[in-house]
């Protein structure tokens, strides 16, 4: 595997655990520096029930952990590296809704 892309797996893997921690401890009620850092409400949450906003991220989080952990111990993409690669840029445009 290349080695940027290599890089690009475990800079996902982190980023993945950090969420997936940061979710974790908001949905339990826990608020600090550093699970509050970059987060803000939505306002297309008001429209669901709260466990629908609280969990919504969850599954998708566990999925590219074991995914990228996956590829990084294959030492190659395919599908399943695809898979995850494309998740990236419908998060980013996820984060620009209101």
């Amino acid at each position: 595997m290349n080695k940027v892309i290599r890089l690009l797996f475990i800079t996902i893997l982190i980023f993945s655990a950090y969420h997936l921690i940061r979710d974790l401890l908001t949905n339990l009620g826990i608020h600090n520096y550093i699970v509050d850092f970059a987060h803000r409400p939505h306002s297309w949450c008001g429209k669901f029930y709260p466990w629908v906003c609280h969990w919504i991220t969850v599954p998708s989080e566990i999925f590219t952990l074991i995914v990228s952990l996956t590829v990084l111990k294959r030492n190659r993409a395919g599908m399943l590296g695809v898979m995850v690669l494309i998740q990236v840029p419908i998060w980013l445009l996820l984060v620009l809704l209101p």
